[in-house]
């Protein structure tokens, strides 16, 4: 179907040029620097390359036009007739482009003198979208940002899922949206981008101008304002961010306490799933890194809650930041013709971008929860548990814990849940910070390897073990007096054992 299409351009979009820019490589033309000009009159006979601060297309290019640009111009008398695959600030498009369109960045900007021919799609993961009156998509329109405009026409599907769609065209096919919530003002913060963005309110407009031919079928926390034309069927589906018993009351008619407590019990069941599958990840591997975050908490929670609020807040910037460099890095590599280098580049530049993005999604979204959970878990667990097997300990301790960080989450009130959950990530993404620079100062004192000599059975790598936080900590320096009995303890006496636990205090 044709709305599936959408998650796939997306996702490519993620990645942008990394597919283009290996293909032609050898023929393709490459320019990089403050300002790069196709002047008026000039042709270039071959896939192009950028990577400028400011790009302007007033004359040909026969093939693709990929890269990175933070101001992007095809200017009136500008072609481009292949694709454009770009990443940057702004793009705006005054002249032709025979192909397709893909874009990532802040805003695109398609002008009423801007020509497409038969069958070309535009697909953007952009802040804005603005199609201006008198511009003309023959293909599909696919946007996945916080708004779009259209002011022009459709000739095709148009796929939306952000907060704000205003449609004032008319779109020949179906629509497809997943828009925010009708709030009376926008809920986006706007950045003082040197860009010209007028920021709409969240949800859906169809304005009195707007014609839909096809089907209307679109999705939110509320109904939106239709006050075009609409040649299908219109099929709204609510979504609430979390189950809510105020708006679920105001909002459908035909509530019932039932549904409400079977989605909230639902909802629970999906987070004590996932906090146990990631939970027994992290003790098969390296438990000190739930145990000792966790130990850290008590003794230092608002230093915790205040570090994990700053690195909550930086993962998002500096993985974009990974993905533009490695597409920068990656044109740049193109552009002097590396040859089997490209393709060298390409593999493990993605490697390292799924590796780093997806390790602090992980920390973030699992390891502080879980630091949570086995504080909680193992309070409780300790005065109900009355075994010594440590699986048995950790495994149900962990479900004592995960069940009621859920619970407590996915409360079905305003804001409850969702201040929980915010305080619960920031306290253990600060606890995990804390330990790290703990481990840090522990393993740079380890030694590389360990041997026979010292004890072990042979060559172990200890500053792996360090580093995966299964080593316990050296006794604390102390300039007090030994206690009575501590000054005739046998050479090579330790008071804890390597791999396991210290003793409680009772």
């Amino acid at each position: 179907m044709r709305h599936r299409r959408f998650w796939t351009v997306s996702l490519l979009l993620v990645g942008l040029a990394l597919a283009g820019i290996v293909s032609r490589v050898s023929a393709a033309e490459g320019r990089q620097g403050d300002e790069c000009i196709v002047a008026a009159g000039e042709t270039v006979e071959s896939d192009m390359y950028v990577a400028c601060n400011t790009l302007t297309v007033a004359g040909v290019v026969e093939g693709d036009l990929i890269g990175g640009a933070w101001s992007a111009a095809i200017a009136p008398g500008g072609r481009v007739e292949g694709d454009i695959w770009l990443i940057g600030g702004q793009l705006r498009i005054e002249g032709t482009v025979e192909d397709d369109i893909h874009f990532a960045g802040v805003d695109l900007d398609l002008t009423g003198s801007a020509q497409l021919p038969q069958h070309s799609d535009l697909a953007a993961v952009a802040l804005n979208v603005e199609v201006w009156a008198g511009a003309s998509i023959p293909g599909d329109l696919l946007v996945l940002g916080y708004q779009a405009i259209v002011r022009g026409d459709v000739g095709s599907d148009l796929h939306f899922n952000g907060s704000a769609l205003v449609i004032e065209g008319d779109i020949n096919g179906d629509v497809w949206a997943h828009v925010g919530g009708g709030d009376t003002s926008p809920s986006f913060i706007p950045f003082p981008f040197p860009f010209s963005v007028s920021f709409q309110t969240p949800g859906l407009t169809v304005a009195e101008a707007g014609r839909i031919g096809g089907d209307l079928r679109y999705a939110g926390p509320g109904l939106g304002s239709i006050e075009g034309e609409v040649g299908g069927e219109q099929d709204f589906t609510l979504v609430l961010p979390r189950p809510d018993i105020t708006q679920a009351a105001t909002e459908t008619e035909t509530f019932q306490a039932g549904d409400l407590i079977a989605r909230y019990l639902s909802t629970v069941a999906t987070d004590v799933l996932s906090l146990m599958a990631a939970g027994i990840l992290v003790l098969a591997i390296a438990p000190a890194w739930m145990r000792e975050p966790a130990a850290v908490v008590p003794r230092h929670t608002a230093s915790s809650f205040g570090w994990g609020m700053i690195l909550t807040l930086l993962a998002a910037p500096v993985s974009l930041i990974l993905v533009l460099a490695s597409v920068l890095v990656l044109v740049l590599i193109s552009v002097i013709t590396l040859g089997g280098f490209t393709w060298m580049g390409l593999l493990l530049l993605t490697i390292l971008n799924v590796v780093v993005i997806g390790g602090l999604a992980f920390v973030v979204l699992f390891l502080a929860r879980l630091v949570i959970t086995d504080l909680i878990g193992r309070r409780i667990g300790r005065r109900l548990l009355r075994t010594t097997d440590r699986w048995v300990v950790n495994l149900i301790s962990l479900f004592i814990g995960a069940l009621i960080y859920a619970l407590l989450t996915n409360v079905p009130l305003p804001w409850v849940g969702l201040v929980i959950n915010a305080v619960g990530i920031f306290v253990g993404l600060g606890a995990v910070a804390l330990h790290a620079r703990q481990l840090y100062h522990r393993m740079s004192r380890a030694p590389l390897f360990a041997t026979a000599e010292s004890g072990g059975p042979g060559p172990q790598p200890k500053r792996l073990e360090a580093l995966l936080g299964n080593t316990p900590a050296p006794p604390p320096d102390s300039t007090e007096l030994a206690g009575p009995g501590m000054t005739n303890l046998p050479e090579g006496f330790e008071w804890w054992v390597a791999g396991e636990e210290k003793p409680r205090r009772r």
